[in-house]
C-alpha cells in the first residue's frame, strides 16, 4: 500500500530513507502497514492518508543523539535531525544519500568512508567499505547548501572521502568547499571540471587550505567567479589538463590569487584561455614547471588589465608555444619577459586604439623573443612598430587591416622599421601601405604576398612621392588592388624571383595600364615565373634567366614551360 521506493530517495534491504522536513526517516515499508492497517487501497485516497501517517510516525520518534551508519540498519523506524551526529566509517554510500545526510544532519567522517554513484532505485545505498566498487560518477549540484552543511564540510579532514569522479560541475553552492575533503587518487582522470561561485562563501573553506589537494589528471577545467581563486589549491604540477579556462567579471574575485606572494604551478596545460580580470592571475604562476600548447588572454576593459600595468618589473610566462592576446590584453605583452621564452607563434587582435595605447606609448622597443609566427590585425598591427626585431627570424609575418584608422599612426612615421628576417611575409587591405615603412632594403623574403578587395586599401601608397624598397624577394603573389603597388616599388638590384604572380581583373589593373611601356621595373624572374594578365606585359620590364642565372629570351622560355606542362598533360589523358 505504501509506495516506499516511489518517495524514498534511497533503499538499503527493505528499508527506505525519505527526505522529510524535520529531518530523514529511515523505514520499512512492512513496519509502517502493520502500524496502519486500516489505510484504504483506492489510490485517490492512499496519498492524503500516507501522508498523514508519516507525519504522526515523525510526531512519536524521538531522534537519537547519535546514529552510527552501517548496512545493519535497525528494525525499527529511525529518525535522523540536525540535532543528531551521524558516524560515517568503514561504509560507501551513495553521494544522494549523503548529501541529503550532509544538509539534514550533523555528519562526522571517519576512516575508511567512501561516496560513489548510485545506479538505479532498486539498488542498495550502503556497502561495506571492502566491497566499494570505485566507479567513476558524475558530482554535480547548482543550488545552495544549507549552513548545517556547511559546518559538517569544515569539520571534516582533508582527503576523507574516498571517490573517483567522471565529471564535476559545481555551481554557486557551497559544496565546492567539499573538494579539498575528498580523496581522489592521483592517477584518476576527471573528464571535466567545472566550478562557478558568485559568492566568496561558496570557495571560503578551499581558500583557507594550507595544503593543496590532488584533482587527479582533469582533461578540461573551467573555473569562474570566485572559483577562479581554487585553482591555487590545486596540487597540478605532474596533471596534463587538455583546457584550463578561467574567468572572472568582479576584481575581488581574483583578489585572494593577487594578494599571493608564492607563485602557483598549472602543470602541462595544452590550451589555456584567461578572459576579463583572471588575466591577472598569469602573474601569479610559476613558470619553473609549465608547459603551455596555447594561451589565450581577453580582456574587454581596460581596468581588467590594470594590476598587470602596474607592474614594475615583467613576468615570465614560462614555456609557451601560442600565444594569443585579444582586446587591452594586448597591451599586456610588454610586462611580460619573453626573452628567454619559447613563443613560436604570437597573435594579437584589437579591435579599439584604446587596447594598444599603452604599447604604442611606450619609446624603449620591448622583445619577444624568438617568434616565428606573427599575426596582427587591425590596430594591434601599429604594435609591430614597438618591437625590437631587428635580430629576429620569422617563418611567418601577418599584418590585417580592415580600416584605415588601424594603421593611421604608422603611415605618419617618418622613420622606418626593422622587421628583422621574414621568409613568408602576409599583409591583407590597409595593412599592404604598412610596407612602405619597412625597412627591407637589405632583408631577403622567402615568400610576399600582398591583398587588397578595395582601391581605398592601397591609396596612401599610391600617394606616396618616392617608391619603397622590399629587398631582395624569391616569391611575390599579389592579388586585386594590391597589383597597383608594384608601381611604387622598387627591388634589390641582384635579386632574382622564382616566381612572381599577379592576380586580378580588369578594374584592378587601371593604374598599371596607365603606366609607360616597360615602366615598371621587376628585375630578374626565372623561366617559368612569371604569371601575370596579358595585357599588363608590355608595362613590365623584366629579365627571364635560367636555373644558373644566364638570361633567357622570352620565346624560349615559353617553349621551356610547354615541355613542362606536356609530360603532366599527357598524364592526365592517361589517367
Amino acid at each position: 500500500m505504501f509506495d516506499l521506493a516511489h518517495e524514498s530517495f534511497a533503499k538499503h534491504g527493505d528499508n527506505f530513507f525519505l527526505e522529510e522536513t524535520g529531518g530523514v526517516l529511515i523505514v520499512s515499508e512492512a513496519v509502517l502497514e502493520k502500524r496502519h492497517k486500516d489505510i484504504q487501497k483506492k489510490k485517490w485516497f492512499l496519498f492524503s492518508k500516507r501522508q498523514k501517517a508519516l507525519s504522526a510516525l515523525v510526531a512519536q520518534l524521538q531522534p537519537p543523539a547519535s546514529f552510527l551508519l552501517t548496512c545493519d540498519l535497525p528494525n525499527e523506524t529511525v529518525l535522523l535531525t540536525d540535532q543528531t551526529t551521524v558516524t560515517l566509517s568503514n561504509i560507501e554510500i551513495s553521494v544522494k544519500l549523503f548529501f541529503v545526510l550532509l544538509r539534514k544532519t550533523m555528519v562526522t567522517v571517519e576512516e575508511a568512508f567512501s561516496i560513489t554513484e548510485q545506479h538505479t532505485d532498486s539498488e542498495d545505498c550502503i556497502r561495506e567499505h571492502g566491497m566499494a566498487r570505485n566507479s567513476p560518477f558524475w558530482l554535480d549540484n547548482y543550488e545552495a547548501v544549507s549552513i548545517l552543511a556547511i559546518e559538517n564540510i569544515e569539520r571534516m579532514a582533508p582527503n576523507s572521502i574516498g571517490c573517483s569522479l567522471k565529471e564535476v560541475d559545481l555551481s554557486d553552492t557551497g559544496l565546492i568547499n567539499i573538494l579539498p575533503k575528498l580523496r581522489i587518487h592521483v592517477d584518476s582522470e576527471i573528464e571535466i571540471l567545472s566550478l562557478t561561485a558568485s559568492e566568496e562563501a561558496h570557495v571560503a573553506e578551499v581558500l583557507k587550505q594550507e595544503k593543496p589537494f590532488c584533482v587527479g589528471r582533469v582533461e578540461d577545467m573551467w573555473l569562474e567567479g570566485y572559483a577562479v581563486g581554487v585553482i591555487t589549491k590545486m596540487s597540478l604540477k605532474d596533471c596534463e589538463i587538455e583546457y584550463l579556462s578561467l574567468t572572472a567579471s568582479e576584481e575581488a574575485h581574483v583578489a585572494a590569487v593577487l594578494a599571493q606572494k608564492k607563485p602557483f604551478c598549472v602543470g602541462r596545460v595544452k590550451d589555456m584561455r584567461f578572459e576579463e580580470y583572471a588575466v591577472g592571475v598569469i602573474t601569479k604562476m610559476s613558470p619553473e614547471d609549465c608547459e603551455i600548447e596555447s594561451l589565450r588572454l581577453y580582456a574587454p576593459r581596460k581596468e581588467h588589465v590594470a594590476e598587470v600595468l602596474k607592474q614594475e618589473k615583467p613576468f615570465c610566462v614560462g614555456r609557451v608555444k601560442k600565444m594569443k592576446l585579444t582586446g587591452y590584453a594586448a597591451s599586456v605583452i610588454t610586462k611580460m619577459s619573453l626573452k628567454d621564452c619559447g613563443v613560436e607563434d604570437l597573435r594579437m587582435h584589437a579591435s579599439e586604439e584604446a587596447h594598444v595605447a599603452e604599447v604604442l606609448a611606450q619609446e624603449k622597443p620591448f622583445c619577444v623573443g624568438r617568434v616565428k609566427t606573427m599575426e596582427l590585425e587591425d590596430y594591434a598591427v601599429g604594435v609591430i612598430t614597438k618591437m625590437g626585431l631587428k635580430d629576429c627570424e620569422f617563418e611567418s609575418l601577418s599584418l590585417y587591416a580592415n580600416e584605415e584608422a588601424h594603421v593611421a599612426g604608422i603611415l605618419k612615421q617618418e622613420n622606418p622599421f626593422c622587421v628583422g628576417r621574414v621568409k613568408k611575409m602576409w599583409l591583407g587591405d590597409y595593412a599592404v601601405g604598412v610596407i612602405t615603412k619597412m625597412s627591407l632594403k637589405d632583408c631577403e623574403i622567402g615568400m610576399l604576398w600582398l591583398s587588397a578587395s578595395e582601391k581605398e586599401h592601397v591609396a596612401a601608397v599610391l600617394e606616396e612621392e618616392n617608391p619603397f624598397c622590399v629587398g631582395r624577394v624569391m616569391n611575390m603573389n599579389i592579388w586585386d588592388y594590391a597589383a597597383s603597388v608594384i608601381t611604387k616599388m622598387t627591388i634589390h638590384e641582384d635579386n632574382t624571383m622564382k616566381s612572381f604572380a599577379l592576380d586580378a581583373g580588369r578594374d584592378h589593373l587601371s593604374r598599371i595600364l596607365g603606366e609607360g611601356d616597360n615602366s615598371i621595373d621587376l628585375g630578374r624572374i626565372r623561366t617559368g615565373g612569371l604569371r601575370v594578365p596579358e595585357e599588363i606585359k608590355r608595362k613590365l620590364r623584366y629579365t627571364l634567366v635560367d636555373g644558373e642565372g644566364k638570361e633567357v629570351l622570352e620565346e624560349e622560355s615559353d617553349e621551356e614551360v610547354l615541355e613542362e606542362e606536356e609530360p603532366s598533360r599527357r598524364g592526365n589523358l592517361l589517367e
